[in-house]
């Protein structure tokens, strides 16, 4: 949320510009909800910004820390299958 904060945008935002600026990753895939217009010009705002290197390690530390939710929680289960 406080990256978020930092450029005005939302977290969804963050999670997506931090996607793409993986070297190996070339899109992403964004739903939206029939009728919901104000998802796309959100959406669109994950080109007005860049994360900065505090950024990507704030983000890159959540990421380590969850490592271990799958082996605590488990996978996603049969009904998402």
């Amino acid at each position: 949320k406080q990256i978020a904060n930092k450029y005005n945008v939302s977290i969804a935002n963050v999670a997506v510009r931090y996607i793409l600026d993986k070297p190996t990753v070339a899109g992403v895939i964004i739903g939206v909800r029939l009728g919901l217009s104000e998802h796309l010009q959100d959406n669109a705002k994950v080109f007005g910004f860049n994360l900065d290197t505090d950024d990507n390690e704030k983000i890159d530390e959540i990421c380590r820390k969850s490592r271990d939710l799958y082996r605590i929680v488990g996978d996603c289960g049969d009904e998402y299958r």
